[in-house]
């Protein structure tokens, strides 16, 4: 039970990043400049990408992207569900998942494109959110890796 109550309170500050996120991205559409106005990206530069695809700027319909999101995500609310007591660690990974997409959602629906406000040597666009879509992925892909691990184990 205490294990299950960790995961659930490492939920509050992955919503806070999340929310903050939101925060950095409302005033960079304000004060930063359009990635294309940039002379010298060089390493790293703060500048607004408006990304109206999916990752890597792979163009894509908005409806469909918003439709596949919401699909995902309610799978994974499913998986997070059925996991809860078996396996609390892969439950808390689709949680993740789940909570840091958000941001990247919201910015969908109210934006019409996700807004990326950290470039990388000129060509990678990211944000906070896609940081811990990508920590939540992987954490799953690991999670997932380790649960089947001891399966095997205990049946065996």
């Amino acid at each position: 039970m205490k294990r299950k109550a960790f995961f659930f309170w490492l939920l509050i500050p992955i919503s806070l990043l999340v929310l903050l996120d939101e925060w950095i991205k409302y005033i960079a559409l304000q004060r930063l400049p359009l990635e294309g106005d940039l002379l010298d990206h060089g390493m790293f530069a703060l500048a607004i990408h408006k990304n109206f695809g999916i990752a890597f700027d792979i163009p894509f319909k908005m409806p469909l992207i918003i439709f596949t999101s919401l699909v995902i995500g309610f799978v994974l609310l499913n998986i997070a569900y059925k996991k809860w007591n078996s396996d609390p660690f892969v439950s808390f990974s689709s949680l993740f998942i789940i909570i840091a997409s958000l941001g990247n959602l919201y910015d969908r629906i109210v934006y019409g494109f996700t807004v990326d406000y950290l470039i990388f040597f000129g060509r990678s666009a990211l944000n906070i959110s896609d940081f811990l879509i990508i920590s939540s992925v992987l954490l799953l892909l690991f999670t997932s890796r380790q649960s089947k691990k001891i399966n095997l184990k205990t049946t065996s």
